[in-house]
């Protein structure tokens, strides 16, 4: 029978609390050669404003569409944010490359071509049953 008072495994260490992180469209405004999307960053009690900016010319050669210019930029900041901590950076430019993996990402899914359909026996050929004539009256 075990001894009721076994020394107790080690505590084990916690990891530290994620910080939570609110991430903010405030909006977009034009600048020569390039749309700039404004976003806020809020960190607990820090808040932190970041310009992310796509060239006019990516929209113009259909690299990037205007209505997609947010979900982007919003995209890249987060990247940015979880790989770099963008501690001095307030302005974060969207590359070619950038908007590659969001088109590919976004690209809608192949179509499957549809099945073959079964023939149907009018066409095939086939012969049908047909039901026995009925009689009518009685005897």
């Amino acid at each position: 029978m075990p001894s009721p008072h076994l020394p107790r495994p080690p505590a084990r260490p916690r990891a530290p609390a994620a910080l939570h992180v609110v991430l903010e469209y405030l909006g977009f405004r034009n600048a020569p050669g390039r749309r700039e999307y404004l976003m806020r960053v809020q960190s607990g009690s820090e808040a932190r404003n970041y310009t992310v900016w796509i060239a006019h010319t990516a929209f113009a050669m259909h690299k990037a569409l205007l209505q997609d210019g947010p979900d982007i930029s919003f995209q890249k900041l987060q990247r940015e944010l979880a790989e770099f901590a963008l501690s001095g950076a307030a302005c974060v430019g969207v590359t070619d490359g950038d908007l590659a993996d969001y088109r590919e990402a976004h690209a809608p899914p192949t179509r499957r071509p549809p099945l073959p359909r079964p023939p149907s026996p009018a066409r095939s050929g086939w012969m049908t049953a047909s039901a026995p004539p009925r009689r009518n009256g009685g005897t």
